[in-house]
């Protein structure tokens, strides 16, 4: 108990005599406590999931490639992993996004992913995982509608019999459409990026955007010509570019863009 003398107000100090007592003391500085240390990183820092969100879409081609390679799996494949005006008319729609994780060649596999890595390496940092997954899968779902157009209409061209057939069971896989997505997003949101076109001459990454869909739109009119000239399906890497420009100006006006 703290003793003190007589005073009208003693009764009140009393009451509160821890309180009292820390006042007395003179001179000395009041305990501040220091501030809390800084949050560790997050796990996004740590584990780099933007990085980790483009590699699990490169696994998840090579995991389909491989299940082409099985003969056994060949026939689940071709029904739920093929896009065709028969397998849409089927009500297998999403055969327009599972096309787009399959391969059937090395060549093409290690191409679609050569093109990816590079290009949408900067993509899930800048516009967050979740956008980057819906500017894949939006990628493929457009340029497999542009596909299907055009397969229309060839189809709707032709009167005989036996061509119309073929052209409905005509199938169409390959990663090029959402890869294009992906790569004239990144051109857009880095336009002076330099690129080796052919590894020797370099160029605005715009620049480079531009080239691949004229090339593509080239080919589009060459196919008009020669509909059984070229088994690229110039008319998906056209649909998908637009797709990736389209989105990527979307979220440059509405700013979400890093």
């Amino acid at each position: 108990p703290l003793s003190l003398p007589s005073h009208p107000h003693t009764h009140m100090l009393r009451a509160t005599p821890r309180r009292f007592a820390r006042g007395l003391a003179f001179g000395r500085r009041p305990h501040v406590r220091p501030p809390p240390p800084p949050p560790p990183p997050s796990f996004v820092t740590q584990s780099g999931v933007p990085e980790l969100s483009l590699f699990s879409v490169v696994g998840a081609n090579m995991v389909v490639h491989a299940f082409w390679q099985d003969r056994r799996w060949q026939p689940f494949m071709h029904r739920h992993f093929v896009l065709s005006l028969e397998s849409v008319r089927r009500r297998r729609w999403h055969t327009m996004i599972t096309s787009a994780f399959s391969q059937l060649s090395p060549s093409h596999l290690l191409t679609n992913m050569v093109m990816l890595s590079f290009f949408g390496l900067s993509l899930p940092r800048r516009l967050g995982v979740p956008a980057f997954a819906t500017l894949y899968l939006a990628g493929s779902v457009v340029s497999s509608s542009a596909w299907l157009a055009e397969q229309q209409t060839l189809r709707d061209r032709t009167s005989a019999l036996r061509e119309r057939a073929e052209i409905q069971a005509a199938g169409c896989v390959g990663a090029s459409g959402a890869v294009a997505a992906c790569v004239t997003g990144a051109c857009i949101l880095d336009p002076g990026r330099r690129v080796y076109l052919f590894f020797l001459v370099p160029i605005p990454a715009i620049g480079f955007a531009g080239l691949y869909v004229l090339s593509d739109f080239w080919g589009l009119l060459a196919a008009a010509h020669d509909p059984g000239g070229s088994a690229v399906a110039h008319s998906g890497h056209l649909g998908g570019a637009l797709a990736g420009a389209a989105f990527v100006g979307l979220m440059r006006v509405a700013g979400r863009v890093r």
